[in-house]
């Protein structure tokens, strides 16, 4: 069957689709494929028409073995079904459920490319929101049970500190730290719980941005590590929201870059508008970066990969940013470092 005979008998179903649908032949050479299929994979089918399917297999982050394992089962049984995750060329992060199949009467091999993107995003964020909401009932429950004997404790140290020796003073203040740590842990936790009472006004991002900078700038100093600005953005931007909880989320960010910089090294901020009236600021170190495994897991409530981390810090920078009609993606490389981009909508 020729390239216009199948074009012929399969037209109807390039109009009726809403699918992404590309046609390849049995030597494994793209013939085809619909607008659609463009749009979810960032592509102009003019670049790949008459390639090797493997060409597109190459937009996916899949490893070489996985890719082979595909290929080996399409093969065998003519028939594939599997869901990919992958980053477009412009940088847009994407999950699509591919279906390809090998068509009887013409030896062709029909692949359909579905987005699923926004049906993971929501199943993330509500996986997130049903994380927080159990995280605030158990608070709810246990804050009192746990502060009450906590400040009985803080009385009986100032009263043990009056009569101690010098060495028993030494002890009690060990004490007295570890029960602060316990305190701020236990504030951590409620914030995440408790109603937010946030206080909206309109933000100018980059004097919040600068802000914030000058001052981590002198603790990143300290410790070797550069920060440096820069915008893209051409006028004056702002935003909706509450200064303060936003510059917690950007001095988390920075924090967080320092800490996995025990070398010293630069930490990036730069400034620059998204598609559809909204601003990125997007926060990049050079550190030991995040595990792949990781990745899914670092806004979770007490996951952490640090020996002295409560795991609690951004799940409160994801609730902050939520709040405020935005999202967070995180790009990383173990061994290069991390990239945390916070989209926040700009008002109108």
């Amino acid at each position: 069957m020729t390239k216009y005979e199948y074009k012929e008998k399969f037209e109807h179903i390039f109009q009726l689709f809403s699918s992404g649908l590309i046609f390849i032949n049995d030597k494994g050479i793209i013939l085809d494929l619909n607008s659609y299929a463009e749009k979810i994979l960032h592509i102009d089918k003019s670049d790949f028409i008459g390639l090797s399917a493997r060409h597109l297999l190459s937009l996916f982050n899949e490893t070489v073995e996985e890719k082979n394992s595909f290929l080996e089962k399409l093969l065998n049984e003519g028939y594939l079904d599997t869901h990919i995750e992958f980053q477009t060329f412009v940088g847009e992060h994407k999950f699509i459920h591919v279906v390809i199949s090998k068509q009887n009467d013409s030896g062709l091999y029909l692949a359909e490319i579905s987005d699923e993107s926004e049906k993971m995003f929501m199943k993330k964020r509500l996986d997130q929101s049903e994380s927080l909401r159990t995280l605030g009932q158990l608070a709810a429950g246990i804050a009192h049970e746990i502060r009450n004997p906590m400040t009985s404790l803080k009385g009986f140290i100032q009263l043990l500190t009056q009569n101690a020796t010098e060495d028993a003073k030494r002890y009690l203040t060990v004490i007295n730290d570890e029960i602060n740590k316990m305190e701020e842990i236990l504030t951590q936790f409620l914030e995440l719980s408790k109603p937010s009472k946030s206080k909206f006004t309109v933000i100018n991002v980059e004097d919040t941005i600068l802000e914030v900078v000058n001052f981590m700038a002198p603790q990143a100093l300290l410790k070797s590590i550069n920060l440096n600005v820069s915008s893209q953005i051409s006028k004056e931007c702002e935003v909706i929201g509450d200064s303060q909880l936003l510059k917690q989320v950007f001095v988390n960010a920075i924090k967080n870059g320092t800490e996995a910089m025990p070398n010293g090294g630069n930490i990036h901020i730069s400034i620059s508008y998204k598609l559809g009236n909204f601003v990125s600021i997007s926060v990049s170190d050079q550190g030991h970066g995040i595990e792949d495994g990781h990745i899914n897991k670092i806004f979770q409530p007490f996951f952490t990969t640090k020996s002295t981390g409560t795991g609690l810090g951004l799940s409160h920078v994801y609730k902050v940013i939520e709040e405020h009609g935005g999202n967070i993606k995180v790009n990383s490389i173990v061994g290069e470092g991390t990239t945390f981009d916070f989209i926040l909508p700009c008002q109108k």
